[in-house]
């Protein structure tokens, strides 16, 4: 195919911030969006061009924070969205034009708190959200693997997500001059609300490739003589492939660990010499998985170690 692509996005926000007493602070903000496509084919002789515009009422986010005692902050948000299909969603590789799509919408609320300990070695942060979405854009692959769009009804995705880091060492004249490890651990749970296609009913399945639990950790050492060392540690929860919760990639295990030395070279230079392994335990995994992949085509093989 040969094909004209007009594509514009007008956007407007405004937002005002308010830091009152108490150590209170509000966040109130408006936006509005409008998107026009217009997808002429002209390798097609005197073809129709095929437009579509998308209009969004106002879009409001309103968030509220308030410092409780030292450096424990807790908030809170709510916040309405819009998001119209790309380009790459309408005009997808089967080549079918699909201005028939409609745009996302959703509402989404948010609460949590973050804070610093120990004379801010310690830092934590803990992240609640509901969001609720309307015309959920969802990805699917025919039998000769070229990708095309749908609108996937409602869906209803809660969540946590949360962090931590605590630094040892901080000290540029002692044996070790800087160390510190991380933590960070998200729980998903995404789910169609009300999401049926012909005879199939995925209302209240899983959305495919989300994983219910992820976890990753790290660590970081600086010594003084410039070597130095990361360490990093993921893991993902077993993440469904098809919007039937017929098809799961297996859960995996990935530890990575980089060695090095660093040294000044005058002021302004610095030599570095490393060397590192990724996937150390060589766990076979899929990476990138192509989601309701016709015949069950969902894997991508990831590199071992």
């Amino acid at each position: 195919t040969n094909d004209n692509i007009r594509n514009s996005i007008l956007s407007l926000f405004a937002q005002a911030d308010f830091r009152l007493k108490n150590d209170w602070s509000i966040t109130a903000g408006v936006g509005s969006t409008e998107s026009y496509i217009r997808i002429t084919r002209l390798s097609v002789p005197s073809a129709v061009p095929q437009k579509r515009t998308y209009r969004n009422e106002l879009a409001p986010r309103l968030a509220i924070s308030k410092k409780l005692f030292g450096n424990f902050w807790i908030y809170g948000s709510i916040s309405k969205g819009f998001s119209p299909p790309t380009v790459a969603e309408v005009l997808p590789s089967t080549g079918v034009i699909s201005t028939n799509l409609n745009a996302e919408d959703g509402v989404n609320y948010e609460t949590g708190f973050k804070s610093s300990w120990l004379q801010q070695r310690l830092y934590i942060e803990i992240n609640a959200f509901y969001y609720e979405l309307k015309n959920a854009i969802v990805q699917r692959r025919d039998f000769s693997n070229a990708d095309y769009y749908t609108n996937a009804g409602s869906t209803r995705q809660k969540g946590i997500e949360s962090q931590a880091s605590y630094q040892f060492f901080k000290n540029p004249k002692s044996f070790i001059t800087f160390a510190k490890t991380w933590i960070s651990y998200t729980l998903y749970n995404f789910r169609y609300h009300d999401f049926k296609q012909i005879s199939s009913d995925y209302s209240g399945n899983k959305i495919p490739s989300v994983a219910p639990n992820t976890f990753a950790a790290g660590a970081d050492i600086y010594m003084k003589s410039g070597l130095y060392t990361n360490l990093t540690y993921y893991y993902s929860d077993p993440v469904p492939l098809n919007d039937a919760n017929t098809s799961f990639a297996s859960p995996y295990n990935l530890l990575g660990v980089r060695i090095g030395w660093q040294q000044k070279i005058k002021r302004k230079n610095k030599f570095e010499l490393f060397t590192g392994v990724d996937n150390i335990f060589n766990t076979t995994y899929s990476l990138g998985n192509d989601i309701n992949a016709a015949g069950g085509r969902y894997y991508n093989a990831a590199p071992g170690i």
